[in-house]
């Protein structure tokens, strides 16, 4: 095993002339003197990109050797986060060297910068000797790991280690590779042959991320004290190592330390509240203490800190929410509720502003879904419907442009109360989608697992459309019968009280109490359009002035009269 940790060494030569280089900087004047100074060093294929678009795009068109970006780019994202869109697209490769450069040196700064894993980060104002240091740092370190990462995605795991320990032969101690090294056996279940060189590293080079590797072994191996102690003087030793405290919380509340863990998950956030999986952890730390402070402050950061660049914005929301209902219906007094609610209410607000034009619509839409989740739970399904169906409303024609999270979170609503016409377009465009976030996918998987609610909504799709073929054939008695077995079980179904209306209606029976109960579940409720053109033509006939019955006039507010129309069937079943 000692063969594989070499004491050798070996310099690389860098001809920095072949270098294809991209500077993101949002200040001309910072990004021209950049560039002089790589002109100096003979850089010569350099680019500039002053926002974070002009970014995306270069790194869409060309192949990078280094990027070196601002921190604070625009009030739209940080260089953070633009690094995290490059990386999750793949736009840029993982043998591209990555240098942060910020005139901020806080602790923020830099340990949100190093969450992204850059190859190196600098402080302004940048030196030409600085640079030269740098650069010939990074790029080394990009020519050692290409061939491990090439070999990692072309021939697996146990190439990628074999390559890594030759290096390591040939060249001697590298931090990186033996990092990288020790996660890939892990990876790979090499647990034994990674607690071997840990000991050697433990004994010979010792770092903070060997240290990490030898508190994942003992908690690997069941010894949970053992490694909470390791992390515990690691962070005593180099308090600003954030995946220790990321390991820490995890395993104090796997021992059952559940306040130990809610303040080392708070402590990692204090020193990087842009990180959303850890206002997300505090957040589920609080809710399952039950402690309403905290998740609210977690909730307060997370919605100013949103990662907007791309759609991950909404699942983090939606996380936090699942987070947020778990403990608003832990409470048991109407009053704690109405607090949280309004709590909820200046988290969505804080979003809304953190949010680009483009994006806020689809939060708008959320905020409605999610009261009227809490309003079906407070057995409130009137206002569950409105709230549901107005935050829709602006996508009725276009549910394909909705997010995957925001169609798992309302498709069970939908189906709750009946509204197959909505269940249907939502499931076609569901069919659509390839991949799911984990959140999304969680919601979709229960409600695909209730055999029992799946066959119901497929039983109320045919029923409603035989009703549709009895109007046909004008045999609205029937239809009566079958859409008064349907409000049974769906009695909020909006197609189910129109249909109702209709042979009400056409059969001259004014039922005061089915009228009043049919128009509370219809007449104001946003509809998509064929369903919204149907109740207008039967509230229309309705409203008529010679019709006698005064009842059948109450909260009537269509007058205009419309030619008959019934909607084709068009429902498809629920995905199964």
């Amino acid at each position: 095993m000692a063969q594989i940790l070499s004491s050798n060494s070996q310099s690389i030569d860098i001809d920095f002339s072949k270098l294809r280089v991209l500077i993101i900087d949002d200040q001309r004047t910072a990004a021209a003197m950049l560039k002089s100074l790589l002109n100096s060093l003979g850089l010569r294929n350099i680019d500039v990109s002053l926002t974070h678009q002009q970014a995306i795009e270069s790194c869409k068109k060309h192949h990078y050797d280094l990027l070196l970006t601002d921190y604070h780019l625009d009030a739209t994202l940080n260089g953070f986060e633009l690094l995290c869109l490059l990386r999750k697209r793949k736009y840029i490769s993982a043998d591209c060297g990555i240098i942060m450069i910020s005139g901020d040196a806080s602790t923020e700064v830099i340990l949100t910068s190093m969450a992204v894993e850059p190859d190196s980060f600098m402080t302004k104002p940048v030196t030409l000797s600085g640079l030269k240091k740098k650069l010939a740092e990074v790029r080394t370190a990009c020519i050692e790991r290409k061939p491990i990462y090439e070999a990692l995605e072309v021939q697996g795991l146990n190439t990628a280690i074999e390559l890594c320990k030759k290096q390591l032969r040939e060249q001697g101690h590298n931090h990186r590779i033996e990092a990288l090294l020790l996660d890939l056996l892990i990876e790979s279940g090499q647990w034994e042959q990674a607690e071997q060189i840990t000991t050697i590293l433990k004994r010979k080079n010792p770092t903070h991320q060997i240290s990490l590797i030898e508190a994942r072994l003992l908690h690997h191996k069941g010894m949970l004290a053992d490694a909470i102690a390791v992390l515990e003087q690691l962070i005593k030793r180099s308090p600003l190592i954030m995946d220790a405290y990321d390991c820490l919380s995890q395993y104090q509340e796997e021992s059952q330390h559940y306040y130990e863990a809610l303040a080392t998950a708070e402590t990692a956030l204090s020193f990087t509240p842009s990180i959303s999986h850890r206002a997300l952890r505090v957040a589920q730390l609080a809710a399952d203490l039950n402690n309403t402070e905290n998740l609210v402050t977690a909730g307060k950061t997370l919605a100013s800190r949103l990662p907007i660049i791309d759609i991950g914005w909404i699942i983090r929301f939606a996380e936090f929410t699942a987070i947020f209902e778990q403990l608003y219906f832990a409470q048991s007094s109407s009053k704690s509720r109405r607090l949280l609610r309004q709590e909820l209410k200046a988290i969505h607000h804080r979003a809304h502003s953190r949010l680009l034009p483009i994006q806020q619509p689809f939060l708008d839409c959320f905020g409605h879904i999610t009261l009227a989740r809490l309003y079906l739970a407070q057995e409130q399904p009137l206002k569950a419907k409105r709230r549901l169906l107005l935050g829709l409303s602006t996508y009725f024609d276009s549910i394909t442009k909705l997010p995957s999270v925001i169609l798992a979170d309302v498709l069970p609503a939908l189906v709750h109360l009946g509204e197959t016409k909505l269940i249907g377009e939502i499931n076609r465009a569901l069919k659509l989608r390839d991949q799911f976030d984990g959140h999304s996918q969680n919601r979709l998987d229960a409600l695909r697992s209730n055999e029992a609610l799946i066959q119901s909504v497929r039983n109320l799709e045919s029923t409603l459309a035989h009703c549709y073929q009895l109007f046909d054939i004008h045999q609205a008695d029937q239809a009566l019968i079958l859409y008064e077995h349907i409000l049974i079980d769906y009695p909020y179904c909006s197609e189910a009280h129109i249909g109702r209306l209709q042979c009400l209606y056409l059969l001259k029976q004014f039922d005061e109490d089915k009228v009043r109960q049919s128009l509370q579940a219809v007449s104001a409720m946003p509809l998509p359009d064929d369903l919204a053109q149907w109740r207008d033509n039967v509230l229309s006939l309705m409203s008529e002035p010679q019709q006698p019955p005064r009842q059948m006039r109450l909260a009537l507010t269509y007058r205009k009269r419309v030619s008959h129309y019934l909607p084709a069937s068009s429902q498809t079943p629920l995905a199964s």
